[in-house]
């Protein structure tokens, strides 16, 4: 996926593998940016993680149908 919306433009690669215990999810995100975008980048960062997190927990709670 590429996001150019946003504060800064990214690059995000999903890959899910099967794994004994469900699936394993992994996420890379590759983004730049200058300015502003490159002095914010740590908070960004977090930001971008919790994001995710969030995602992943609700595609989880869709995909195994609890609550």
């Amino acid at each position: 996926m590429v996001s150019v919306a946003g504060p800064m433009p990214m690059h995000v690669t999903c890959t899910f593998d099967p794994h004994p215990s469900g699936t394993t999810a992994r996420i890379r995100v590759q983004g730049g940016g200058g300015g502003f975008c490159r002095m914010a980048a740590p908070l960004l960062a977090r930001q971008v993680r919790t994001s995710i997190g969030k995602d992943l927990r609700d595609l989880e709670l869709r995909l195994t149908g609890t609550k």
